[in-house]
């Protein structure tokens, strides 16, 4: 099963097609918000996965999104299809994020493992109110 190396949300990236290296602009772990509920601005989810062992068989990734009170909402499935590498990078652009409540947020990936999803890693993204000015 493929290992996930590193995952993170960033507001850009940028990739050098020359090198393949990726830059994270701004990575993001909160977000301020006028009123709720509210859309966040979009959001990168950029990974590396280690396909050691597993570079000939396809895997499947889910991005989810948990709200504070535990309400669960898919955010997109893909499937990877083989490659001859070992490293595979993963990044998914993801549209405003709809948020209807303050507190910690999880962006969770899972990669499916048989019938079953297996969390790889959670990235909260803490919401907070913004307080009018006086």
């Amino acid at each position: 099963m493929p290992k996930l190396i590193y995952a993170l949300m960033c507001a850009d990236l940028i990739i050098d097609k020359e090198s393949s290296s990726t830059s994270f602009i701004r990575t993001i772990e909160h977000a301020v918000v006028p009123e709720l509920p509210s859309v966040l601005p979009p959001v990168y989810f950029a990974s590396l996965w280690d396909l050691e062992g597993n570079e000939e068989a396809p895997f499947t990734v889910s991005l989810n999104l948990t709200d504070p009170s535990g309400q669960t909402t898919l955010l997109g499935i893909q499937e990877v299809a083989p490659a001859t590498t070992v490293l595979h990078k993963m990044n998914f652009q993801l549209p405003g994020l709809k948020v209807e409540a303050e507190g910690k947020h999880l962006v969770s990936v899972a990669i499916k493992n048989g019938d079953n999803w297996e969390t790889m890693a959670e990235l909260p993204i803490f919401v907070f109110k913004s307080e009018g000015t006086a």
